[in-house]
């Protein structure tokens, strides 16, 4: 079995009779989207008890109160190698989960604590909220940024909205979908550079299988509620710094925060970055078009940046 992130095969195999690897929301993510750049032979295994061996905790933290399987999560790391740690607190097949990377050997070995009734263990292999960690990890490892934001093409263009939990990210996205363009993703999106151009990708969901896509990143929108539609285009480390407020990140070091810095840095150079205040009708996305036509066609209003 074969799962593909952008810009990342893994093949995954159970070393264990009691486990059974069935693909749910990486059901679709079969094929290659993007070229690979990494590979990873990604081996999975049921265990009495884990061991973390001289694996040092970098980084931890615990579930939203009320998630629905609430966990406790942790990031490791001992030389070059990195690991993961889910403790689980009432699921229904889990205990705990440690999880290994060799980046040198390109290889992952998870490793699952099943309830001591559990006769198998039944899972996706990016089960939340492993997979979502090991996507946060591997996105940083290949210089690459995961976001929380919706993401749209529509003829051609791609446009990422990307704001706190609650602002309209989904609401956004429903609005480019009613007016014809194409949602790629309205909660979660890894940004990915092709042929020296900025992409983003959806990514595989723990409930639902959706199938992979990708856009052009053409434009950036941090969006905001509002009584009235409002455009303002954001410059310089202004504009950096507020699109990197929303972007997830799991870092633990000096080293891995400069190179995220240098990351945004390079996409806010590249990539319009607009604060975007909305009210919840079509009208946003006429405006945002206009917007767009204005710009390339030379007539932007200079009372629209900020």
């Amino acid at each position: 079995m074969k799962i593909y992130l952008p810009g990342i095969e893994l093949k995954i195999k159970a070393l264990s009779s009691g486990i059974k690897l069935e693909p749910l929301g990486s059901s679709r993510y079969d094929v290659a989207i993007s070229p690979v750049n990494l590979s990873f032979d990604c081996v999975y295994s049921v265990v009495k008890k884990t061991d973390k061996g001289r694996m040092k905790t970098m980084l931890s933290g615990e579930s939203f109160d009320g998630a629905e399987i609430p966990y406790r999560w942790e990031i490791m790391k001992e030389g070059e190698d990195a690991g993961i740690f889910i403790d689980f607190f009432e699921d229904n097949q889990l205990e705990e989960v440690l999880c290994r990377i060799n980046f040198n050997e390109g290889s992952i070995h998870t490793s699952l604590v099943p309830k001591t009734i559990m006769k198998e263990v039944v899972v996706d292999p990016l089960f939340q909220p492993y997979g979502s960690v090991l996507m946060v990890v591997l996105a940083h490892y290949q210089n690459d940024i995961i976001i929380h934001a919706s993401g749209t093409i529509d003829n051609g263009t791609g446009r990422l909205f990307t704001a706190v939990s609650g602002t309209g990210k989904s609401t956004m996205a429903g609005l480019w979908q009613k007016s014809g363009a194409e949602v790629i993703n309205d909660d979660r999106l890894w940004l990915h550079k092709v042929d020296d151009q900025w992409h983003f990708f959806n990514t595989p969901m723990p409930y639902y299988a959706q199938k992979p896509l990708e856009a052009p990143l053409n434009e950036i929108f941090l969006l905001s509620q509002s009584p009235r539609n409002q455009i303002n285009r954001l410059t310089g480390v202004k504009a950096a710094m507020r699109f990197m407020a929303n972007a997830i990140q799991h870092f633990y070091d000096k080293e891995m925060t400069e190179r995220h810095l240098d990351r945004v840095l390079d996409i806010a150079s590249r990539v319009p970055i607009f604060d975007c205040g909305f009210k919840p009708d079509l009208d946003i996305v006429e405006a945002i078009r206009k917007q767009a036509w204005d710009r390339e066609s030379g007539t932007e209003s200079m009372g629209q940046r900020n």
